[in-house]
C-alpha cells in the first residue's frame, strides 16, 4: 500500500501494528474517535482476512503480510500521530526505537484505553502466576454484589473494547489483568486505585533480559497504584518486603514470623483472618491448592478495601465457578480423576498444581521450554509422581532433568498429546492409578496456538478415549 506525501497538510495517521484482539479494538476505538487508522499485520490467513473485511467496512485500511519495518514508514513520517503496537512486539524492537528517535509516539492498546477510562476506578492485577484467577474471582465477587465490575485486559475483553462501549461510564470497578508486556509499554501511565501483585518468579526473560528488569516492570504498576496488596507467601516478594511501596500483605502460612507482617491470613481452623479477627470460613471454597488459597486472600483483601462485608463476600464465593484449564477436573469415575492444568506454562505454576494433588499423580508435561529454575519442580516430581509422560519439543530435555534428579519410576516420551493419551489409557487401565494430571510446565507454542487450544485438545482426546468401556459414567 502506498501513501502519497503531498505538500499540503494531510490528515494525521494512527498506525496499529498487529491484528489480534487488542489491535482490532484499538483500531475500532481510534476510528470511532474520528481518527484515520491504518492497520499492519505480518501474517495472513482466513481469520485475518475476515477481520480485515470487518475493519475496512469502517473505513480502516488493513494491510496483511506487512512487516513492521521502519523503511515502510519513511514516506509518511510527518503524517504519523501515533503508532500502536501489539503487546507481542518487544519494546526494544529496532523499528520502535527508530520511530521514537524521530519523536513519534509509540504506545500500546492499554495506553489508549487509559485515556478514556482513567476516571473509572481501576484494579490492576499483575504477577507471574495467579493473576488471571485473582482477576476473574474478584470480578465475580464484585458483580455478585451488584457492582458493575467487568474483567478485562490480558484476560477476556480488550481494554479498548471497554473504552469503545457506551456502557463504560456505568462501570464501578474495572478489574484489569495486566501482563508485563502491557505494563512495559504503559510504564508510568496506568494509575490504578488498587494494585495487586500475586507472585514473582523467573519468566519471559527472553523478552525482558534480566530478572531485575522483569521485576521493575511489574513493580512500576504497584508504585503507581493508590492502594497495594502483596502476597507474602511468594519468596521473591517477601524478600523485597522493606523496599516495596507500602501496602497490605496476605499469607496462607500460620507461622508467626509471617503473620507479624500480614493483614490477612488463614489460620489452622481454615478461617480467613482479617487483622486478628475471623472473617469467613474456607469450608466451601471450591478451588484446589494452596496457590488458590493465596489467590482468594488477595481477592478478599481487595473486596474488603472496596467495602464489602464478610457475608456478602462469602455469598459470592458460593456461586463461583473456576476458569477452564486451571486445575480443572474434566473426568471423574470411581477412583480415577483427570485434571487439565494447561495454564501451567512454567515450572512454578506446574509446581503449585502438583502440590495441590493429595495423592501421587501420573503427570503429563511438555511443550516449548521456558527459562526458569527447574530444581523444585524436579524435586516434587521425584517426591510425588507415580509416572511421568513427556511430549513435544522439550520431552528429551525434561526427561534428562528428571532422571538427573534421581527419578526411578516410569518415564516415557512421546511426539504429541494424542500418543500420550493413547498410552495413558492402557497404563491407567492396567495400573488403576487415581489421578492423571496434565501439567505441561512449558509454553504451548511448539504444537499449539496457545494454552487454551492445548487444553481444549487435551479435553477432547480424554473424552474420546475414556468415555467408554469400564470408564463410562
Amino acid at each position: 500500500m502506498s501513501i502519497k506525501n503531498n505538500s499540503k497538510k494531510e490528515e494525521k495517521i494512527n498506525f496499529v501494528i498487529g491484528l489480534g484482539k487488542s489491535g482490532f479494538w484499538a483500531a475500532k476505538y481510534l476510528r470511532g474517535m474520528g481518527k484515520k487508522v491504518i492497520v499492519w499485520e505480518s501474517n495472513k490467513n482466513k481469520e485475518l482476512t475476515e477481520t480485515k473485511e470487518v475493519l475496512e467496512k469502517l473505513d480502516i485500511s488493513v494491510c496483511l503480510n506487512k512487516k513492521f519495518l521502519f523503511d515502510h514508514f519513511s514516506k509518511c513520517l510527518n503524517q504519523i500521530e501515533s503508532v500502536v503496537v501489539s503487546p507481542a512486539i518487544p519494546f526494544d524492537h529496532k523499528t520502535i526505537l527508530k520511530l521514537k528517535d524521530r519523536g513519534i509516539e509509540v504506545r500500546g492498546e492499554i495506553n489508549i484505553a487509559w485515556e478514556s477510562l482513567k476516571n473509572i476506578n481501576w484494579i490492576g492485577i499483575t504477577g507471574t502466576n495467579g493473576k488471571t484467577t485473582v482477576t476473574h474471582l474478584l470480578s465475580h465477587i464484585l458483580r455478585e454484589n451488584k457492582l458493575c465490575a467487568p474483567f478485562a485486559g490480558n484476560i477476556g475483553t480488550p481494554l479498548c473494547k471497554i473504552a469503545h462501549s457506551t456502557k463504560s461510564k456505568k462501570i464501578d470497578w474495572l478489574v484489569a489483568e495486566l501482563s508485563s508486556y502491557q505494563i512495559e509499554i504503559a510504564k508510568f501511565c496506568i494509575k490504578p486505585k488498587i494494585g495487586i501483585w500475586t507472585t514473582f518468579t523467573a519468566d519471559h526473560l527472553d523478552r525482558h533480559k534480566t530478572l531485575e528488569n522483569y521485576f521493575e516492570i511489574k513493580n512500576s504498576l504497584l508504585k503507581q497504584s493508590e492502594f497495594r496488596i502483596y502476597n507474602f507467601d511468594d519468596k521473591n516478594l517477601r524478600e523485597h518486603f522493606k523496599s516495596l511501596s507500602s501496602g497490605i500483605w496476605i499469607s496462607t502460612n500460620p507461622n508467626e514470623s509471617y503473620l507479624n507482617h500480614c493483614d490477612y491470613w488463614i489460620n489452622t481452623e481454615h478461617f480467613i483472618v482479617e487483622r486478628g479477627e475471623n472473617l469467613l470460613s474456607l469450608k466451601n471454597f471450591k478451588l484446589k491448592g494452596n496457590h488458590n488459597a493465596q489467590n482468594l486472600l488477595l481477592a478478599v483483601a481487595a473486596a474488603r478495601k472496596i467495602g464489602l462485608s464478610p457475608e456478602r463476600i462469602k455469598s459470592a464465593l458460593l456461586s463461583y465457578e473456576q476458569l477452564p484449564h486451571r486445575m480443572e477436573t474434566i473426568y471423574q469415575c470411581n477412583e480415577l480423576e483427570i485434571i487439565n492444568d494447561s495454564k501451567a506454562t512454567n515450572f512454578d505454576s506446574s509446581l503449585a498444581g502438583i502440590n495441590a494433588i493429595k495423592g501421587d499423580p501420573i503427570i503429563i508435561s511438555g511443550g516449548r521450554l521456558k527459562s526458569g529454575d527447574s530444581i523444585e519442580w524436579v524435586n516434587i516430581i521425584n517426591k510425588k509422581a507415580k509416572a511421568v509422560f513427556l511430549f513435544g519439543e522439550s520431552s528429551q530435555t525434561l526427561k534428562k532433568l528428571i532422571l538427573e534428579g534421581g527419578f526411578k519410576k516410569d518415564i516415557l516420551t512421546f511426539n504429541n498429546l494424542s500418543e500420550v493419551i493413547n498410552y495413558a489409557y492402557s497404563y491407567i487401565k492396567n495400573n488403576q492409578k487415581e489421578t492423571l494430571l496434565f501439567s505441561p510446565s512449558c509454553s504451548s507454542f511448539d504444537q499449539f496456538k496457545d494454552y487454551e487450544q492445548r487444553g481444549d485438545i487435551f479435553k477432547k482426546l480424554i473424552h474420546k478415549k475414556f468415555n467408554k468401556e469400564i470408564y463410562a459414567h
